[in-house]
């Protein structure tokens, strides 16, 4: 690591967003009276639309 840290950014908090929307959806696949599959389907789609708004609408510059 570094000497100096650097503050988060977007695409880190779109990076952790992800993984929770799928865990949500799993969640209340798990509770609810909806099969599994289908909460991981209605978890999948915003982590899907945060995908795509990570790679198409605002792309990270540089590296």
């Amino acid at each position: 690591m570094s000497d100096h840290e650097t503050a988060p950014t977007r695409y880190d908090a779109l990076l952790a967003a992800m993984p929770v929307a799928l865990a949500v959806g799993g969640v209340a696949g798990a509770v609810l009276s909806v099969p599994f599959v289908v909460g991981l389907a209605g978890g999948s789609l915003p982590a899907s639309g945060l995908l795509g708004y990570a790679l198409f609408v605002d792309p990270p510059e540089g590296a």
